[in-house]
């Protein structure tokens, strides 16, 4: 018996041990290649807005994951008012992704400058701060969601056979949480050598910051190909 059929024993057998099987199975699907895809966006966002502040950096790849989290969260109560199994989300959200993606990477590299005009300034990547993580997480979490590990497949099938919206939505945000762990720990480790470097040379924030949006500019033509294959 494989990892993924006993933790989805466990949550059928065990309604309080399915949150922990729930994470479990989310760290555990964190190391797929599908997953992986969003350590650039996450360690390039980090290093591009962070400047050097651990705590801003730690706060920063928290708020991604929630947002990922959220959104995971109303997959499950979807799935389980409406009784089905999601699969994988149209091509259309890929390529929105991918060009937010690009575009952000661009302007943070500095090969091009948006300059928004009124309320829409405020919009942009740099002036979004913790709503610029929440709204990339949001974005990811559909984006990610093919990358159905068994255990979300359990999860969701769950969900759709008992009809409880409260528990669906709280397995695929634990779900989520462990599938983010990854990513917090990774995008705090990144506000820390960040700092360090910073403290060595002022020169190396400009550096860091386009080679930050080297890696989301890379991050949005990976996610870009995704779509088109998948068409």
């Amino acid at each position: 018996m494989g990892w993924s059929e006993s933790l989805g024993q466990v949550m059928q057998s065990s309604p309080v041990l399915a949150y922990g099987a729930a994470y479990l199975g989310g760290v555990i699907a964190a190391v797929s290649p599908c997953i992986l895809a969003s350590i650039p966006v996450i360690i390039g966002f980090v290093g591009g807005y962070a400047e050097g502040n651990n705590r801003r950096a730690f706060f920063y790849s928290l708020t991604f994951v929630a947002g990922m989290a959220v959104v995971m969260s109303v997959l499950g109560a979807v799935a389980a008012v409406m009784g089905t199994v999601f699969g994988h989300v149209g091509i259309y959200w890929y390529l929105l992704v991918a060009v937010i993606l690009i575009v952000m990477g661009l302007q943070m590299a500095g090969v091009i400058n948006l300059k928004l005009g009124g309320n829409a300034q405020r919009f942009l990547p740099q002036r979004a701060g913790l709503m610029g993580a929440l709204i990339l997480g949001m974005l990811f979490g559909p984006a990610l969601s093919p990358c159905a590990s068994p255990v979300l497949v359990v999860i969701l099938t769950l969900a759709a056979i008992q009809g409880e919206v409260a528990y669906g939505s709280t397995l695929l945000f634990a779900y989520a949480l462990g599938k983010g762990t990854l990513i917090l720990v990774i995008g705090t480790f990144t506000g820390f050598v960040e700092s360090y470097f910073l403290s060595k040379s002022a020169k190396v924030g400009t550096i860091l910051r386009q080679i930050s949006g080297g890696l989301i500019f890379a991050a949005g033509c990976y996610i870009f190909y995704q779509g088109i294959s998948n068409w």
